[in-house]
């Protein structure tokens, strides 16, 4: 770079990420408004619906592009231990504990998610892939059958399940881990 310029200001599509997790993770879902978002990202409030249909799409998206380091390490590589429910747990204690580090930005999320809103459809279904391709590749360390995928469907809806339990305070952090040994202790025996 030439000495006195500047440096090449981030797009608009990355302020507007990067606004809506900076408002979530301080404010939560509630602080995630279109004025908000706009004036933090330096954009009009037109150019959020030119690129998201919704607040919920720009968070979702948001999250998931934050969060594409994690899942590329997950899927890539093997986690180890000796047996499936071993591997599982552990990928679903780093998942647990990503997600329970900031919980005004986990609830954010989980709310998007499940709103109803038509235009989330599709961001859940990915979720829903990523995370079962997760547990999947730690069941069988990259020779997934047709059970592994279906275990994984499973163990992704419980895991899912307790995380908005946690959400909501019905739960703590520990229920999360509790439910999942359990789980992977019925679901993947002698594994």
């Amino acid at each position: 770079m030439a000495e006195g310029a500047s440096p090449r200001p981030r797009q608009p599509r990355r302020r507007m990420l990067d606004a809506a997790i900076e408002l979530t993770s301080q404010g939560g879902y509630d602080a995630l408004q279109v004025r908000a978002v706009a004036e933090r990202a330096g954009v009009s409030s037109r150019t959020i619906y030119e690129y998201f249909q919704s607040l919920d799409a720009l968070l979702i998206v948001a999250v998931a592009e934050q969060s594409e380091d994690l899942y590329r390490r997950f899927t890539q590589s093997y986690p180890t231990g000796r047996t499936a429910a071993i591997r599982v747990n552990k990928v679903i204690g780093e998942l647990t504990e990503t997600m329970t580090a900031n919980k005004a930005l986990t609830v954010g999320l989980i709310r998007a998610l499940v709103g109803g809103k038509p235009d989330v459809a599709q961001y859940v279904n990915g979720f829903r892939a990523v995370l079962q391709a997760i547990l999947a590749n730690a069941i069988a360390s990259g020779r997934s059958r047709k059970r592994d995928r279906e275990v994984a469907e499973i163990l992704e809806s419980i895991w899912f399940t307790a995380l908005v339990g946690w959400a909501t305070g019905a739960d703590s952090d520990g229920y999360i881990g509790e439910i999942m040994r359990r789980s992977t202790r019925l679901l993947l025996p002698n594994s």
